[in-house]
């Protein structure tokens, strides 16, 4: 079993309804959020900002590189919506999308929701693709405690529908998603990887019933991968 031979740290977390808690391992443990730390900015943009519908301009100068989309797209000035960015920042963890609605809504002040909401232990420390930032010591952290903290508020949200159903098309579901193979149970999900960093967290659906997962892990991404597909398993004995 790679959970007990693993060669770092790891957090995991599962609950099924939501508050009711099936398995948690660690959950104060902390790490580099990788993109994971889109999801608490995404529940900024629909929950808590007023401007989904508003038009954001585009220019190639805004790209940086990484995973996304936008910079095959924007080979000249685009205008999407606020809603657009959110949606290429879950969906396709679009690192330029991401970085226009960080300076949209200001890192200090998204930094403060995260506390608001309990994400006590998290901090933005950076845009994505910082390589300035990342050498001056700043960086982005979460733990699985505040992870959860943010999947609850998103449930609890006005907008959790809209939220899940841009989450239902993540694409990448390689990891806790791929070792559950109940197929009654559907993903909502976010995940995230650096060098040694494998994260997934989100949502599932199982006989009419939420409940929520964070995975988080540091130390190897070929077995970081592979534990959190063990931990997909647990989804088998619901």
């Amino acid at each position: 079993m790679i959970l007990s031979k693993f060669p770092g740290k790891y957090s995991l977390h599962m609950e099924y309804p939501i508050g009711v808690v099936r398995y948690s391992k660690d959950i104060d443990e902390v790490f580099k959020s990788a993109s994971v730390i889109k999801l608490p900015i995404f529940l900024y943009g629909f929950h808590h900002a007023k401007d989904i519908d508003e038009l954001v301009e585009v220019l190639p100068e805004d790209i940086v590189d990484g995973s996304g989309v936008l910079q095959t797209l924007v080979t000249q000035s685009r205008w999407f919506s606020v809603r657009d960015l959110q949606a290429l920042m879950v969906v396709v963890s679009d690192n330029t999308a991401t970085n226009l609605l960080i300076e949209r809504y200001g890192i200090k002040r998204l930094n403060r929701y995260f506390q608001h909401i309990g994400m006590t232990k998290s901090v933005l420390g950076r845009g994505m693709r910082d390589q300035l930032a990342i050498s001056e010591g700043r960086d982005n952290f979460v733990c699985g405690r505040d992870m959860v903290a943010c999947l609850r508020k998103i449930a609890s949200s006005y907008a959790f529908h809209d939220m899940l159903n841009i989450l239902e098309k993540q694409q990448f579901k390689d990891k806790v998603p791929a070792g559950a193979k109940n197929e009654q149970i559907v993903f909502f999900n976010k995940s995230g990887e650096l060098k040694g960093i494998e994260h997934d967290v989100g949502f599932f659906v199982y006989k009419g019933q939420i409940g929520l997962y964070c995975g988080l892990t540091e130390g190897s991404n070929h077995l970081g991968k592979a534990l959190l597909q063990e931990f997909g398993h647990k989804f088998n004995e619901l």
